[in-house]
């Protein structure tokens, strides 16, 4: 089992595009961890977001949305502590494609920065694997 890591930096109310897909329908990843933190100098210290398989995945969390895999938030008290990160991460997914990480912190509309890590294990499939994983990223939202 091979382990990557993506982290980064995104603004308040961006879908950022996390690019994973290697071409290799056979190749996926698992999401293995997956921790925010707002920036400890902005207003807003608290900090919530949504790892998605399509960039309309949504910010609002909805764990009913099949393409929605993983949900995180922290808080950062401001005074040198934070709050034990809250994660919650599918554990029946794989991830063929891309992923698309939105979130938001306490003082919703601005442009603050929310840090993550992101961490991930590749995972070999079959072609049948495959497909039926590529069906069940599309298939299976709440909302459609």
């Amino acid at each position: 089992m091979k382990r990557h890591t993506l982290r980064g930096q995104f603004t308040e109310g961006e879908t950022k595009r996390l690019i994973i897909d290697d071409g290799r329908l056979t190749h996926a990843m698992k999401v293995i961890s997956f921790v925010i933190a707002g920036e400890p100098s902005s207003s807003g210290h608290d900090a919530f977001a949504t790892l998605s398989l399509e960039s309309s995945g949504g910010l609002t969390w909805n764990w009913g949305d099949n393409r929605q895999i993983a949900w995180a938030a922290t808080n950062f008290t401001g005074t040198g502590s934070a709050d034990a990160p809250f994660t919650v991460i599918d554990p029946d997914h794989l991830v063929i494609q891309d992923l698309y990480i939105q979130g938001s912190v306490g003082s919703a509309g601005g442009t603050d920065v929310i840090n993550y890590l992101i961490e991930l294990e590749a995972v070999e499939i079959s072609n049948d694997q495959s497909i039926l994983q590529m069906i069940k990223e599309r298939s299976q939202n709440a909302s459609r």
